[in-house]
């Protein structure tokens, strides 16, 4: 019995110290905030999506309650998730003032279940890859994972 745990534990360490653990590795890879867009064209049309920077196509970062409120509101980032919430997701009416809100976390959260990734609020890489994005130049939509 002892010699079961020990080897439990043992694989239990070594799964950390390689980083298999999901939640770790997402969290210490997507550490910088969306400060930027950038845009991008699939066989659907072109859609902008937040980055690090503006024109980085580095989308290894997170937006969160708060964000955006430094500056008076002009947070790229964040008025382009906005406006992709409004536009592509039925039931969204959140203003597209580039602040980072309750009202903004609340519909990323009910995006998110629907989308069935964890309804955490924080928009990161997983999100990103899973809600739709809005066209340029048109009223349309675009999932672009």
């Amino acid at each position: 019995m002892r010699i079961r745990r020990t080897a439990a534990s043992f694989a239990t360490l070594g799964l950390l110290a390689t980083g298999v653990v999901v939640g770790t590795a997402v969290t210490a890879q997507a550490a910088t905030h969306c400060k930027g867009v950038s845009t991008y064209s699939n066989q659907y049309g072109t859609y902008t999506k937040p980055t690090t920077t503006n024109g980085s196509k580095n989308i290894n970062c997170i937006l969160s309650n708060g964000d955006g409120f430094n500056g008076g509101g002009q947070n790229a980032a964040v008025k382009q998730l906005q406006l992709s919430l409004n536009r592509c997701h039925a039931g969204a009416n959140i203003s597209v003032d580039g602040m980072f809100g309750t009202a903004t976390a609340n519909r990323l959260k009910e995006v998110q279940r629907n989308r069935g990734i964890p309804a955490d609020g924080v928009f990161g890489p997983q999100t990103s890859a899973k809600i739709h994005w809005a066209m340029s130049g048109s009223t349309g939509c675009v999932y672009a994972p």
